[in-house]
């Protein structure tokens, strides 16, 4: 299982994906298993994700994106892979969730 949120096991999710030093997880797959809303528009390739107090906006290709109205640069740019938005998990951790990442199994956690 390379996932556990909350302490729980999590199955069905897109496999994480390592590149340039950074690991990428499926950001609406991600989000929606922590209790989030996500939504995609394909045709500017831009993510809308609701997840708690956080309201923010992810385009594939550029690193900085939009949280609660303040840009964020993230580590690396988010980019698409068969039809799934990949963000490093680090943005996660940006949003106040406790993270560990060992090989390829990530958790993530609500502090």
């Amino acid at each position: 299982m390379p996932y556990t949120i909350e302490g729980i096991s999590i199955e069905g999710i897109t496999e994480p994906i390592l590149g340039e030093g950074t690991t990428f997880v499926p950001l609406a797959n991600v989000s929606q298993a922590l209790g989030g809303y996500a939504d995609y528009d394909h045709e500017t390739k831009v993510a809308h994700i609701k997840l708690g107090d956080y309201d923010f906006h992810v385009q594939a290709d550029n690193p900085i994106i939009e949280i609660n109205g303040s840009p964020i640069e993230l580590q690396a740019a988010p980019f698409i892979d068969v039809d799934s938005m990949f963000v490093p998990v680090r943005l996660f951790e940006t949003l106040g969730f406790s993270m560990s990442v060992d090989g390829d199994h990530i958790s993530l956690a609500t502090p």
